[in-house]
C-alpha cells in the first residue's frame, strides 16, 4: 500500500486483450476499459499509485466480448496489497506467503477426452456463462499438500465463469469450524466463526483453519 505499480502488459494472443485489475482505485486508463484495449503482439503500460489498503485483489481480461474467455483459459490471478495492519497479522500468526498464508484460485473448466481445454460456449452460455464438470485449484486436478497442527490462512478467489460454491472444511465427512478474516474490501472488524461459507463469481474470501487439534496422518478435505 502507498506504493506505484509499473507493469508492461506484452499481448502474445492472437486476439485483443487488456488487463483489469480488481478492486483497486486506479484511474480510467489503468482500469482497462476496453477502449484501450490492446491489439495482439502490441504492448501496454501500466503506472498507478496503490491507496488501497491490505487486501486480497485480483486481476482478469476486459477485452470487449472477450473477458469471460480469456479468464477461463488462464488469464486471472492475485493482485496482494499489504499495509501495516496487514504484517502485523502475519507477525501475529507466523503467517509465510505460499507456506502458511496459501493463495487459492478456484476454477472449473472441461477437457475433452485427450485433456485438452475445452471453452466452447453455446448461445444460452454465452449469455449466462460456462459451467465446466471438473474442479481446478491453481489450475490443478485434485490438488493436495501436507500440512502441519498449526494454524494456516487460505486466500480464496472464485475465479470461476458462472459457478458459485458453499464452501466448507470437513474431516471424515464431519464439518470443521473456520473464521473468516477478510473479504473483497480486506480484513473485517473482527474474525467470523463459520462451518460454511458462499462465494461467488469474482468473489475473494480470507480465512483461518487452525488445525492444532488435527493428528498427524489426518486428512482434511475443502469442499463444495
Amino acid at each position: 500500500s502507498g506504493t506505484t505499480v509499473r507493469a508492461k502488459l506484452q499481448n502474445a494472443l492472437d486476439e485483443n486483450t487488456i488487463i483489469h485489475w480488481h478492486g483497486l482505485k486506479v484511474d480510467a486508463k489503468n482500469d482497462a476499459h476496453p477502449i484501450y484495449e490492446v491489439a495482439a503482439g502490441a504492448a501496454y503500460d501500466y503506472e498507478f499509485p496503490v491507496p488501497n489498503r491490505a487486501g486480497t485483489y485480483w486481476y482478469h481480461p476486459h477485452p470487449h466480448k472477450l473477458t469471460s474467455k480469456q479468464a477461463y483459459l488462464g488469464l486471472a490471478s492475485f493482485f496482494i496489497v499489504e499495509d501495516d495492519e496487514e504484517l502485523a497479522l502475519q507477525k501475529a500468526l507466523d503467517l509465510k506467503l505460499g507456506v502458511t498464508d496459501i493463495p487459492l484460485v478456484i476454477q472449473d473448466k472441461k477437457f475433452d477426452e485427450q485433456g485438452r481445454l475445452l471453452y466452447t460456449p453455446n448461445e444460452a452460455e454465452e449469455v449466462n456463462g460456462y459451467l465446466g464438470d471438473t474442479v481446478l485449484v491453481n489450475l490443478t486436478p485434485r490438488p493436495s499438500f501436507n500440512a502441519a497442527t498449526r494454524l494456516y490462512r487460505f486466500r480464496i478467489l472464485n475465479g470461476s465463469n458462472a459457478r458459485a460454491y458453499r464452501l466448507a472444511f470437513t474431516q471424515g465427512g464431519r464439518p470443521l469450524e473456520y473464521v473468516v478474516i477478510g473479504t473483497d474490501g480486506g480484513l473485517l472488524d473482527r474474525p467470523y466463526p463459520v462451518k460454511e461459507t458462499f462465494v461467488s463469481l469474482g468473489e475473494r474470501l480470507d480465512v483461518r483453519l487452525d488445525l492444532r487439534g488435527a493428528a498427524v496422518g489426518d486428512a482434511v478435505m475443502l469442499q463444495s
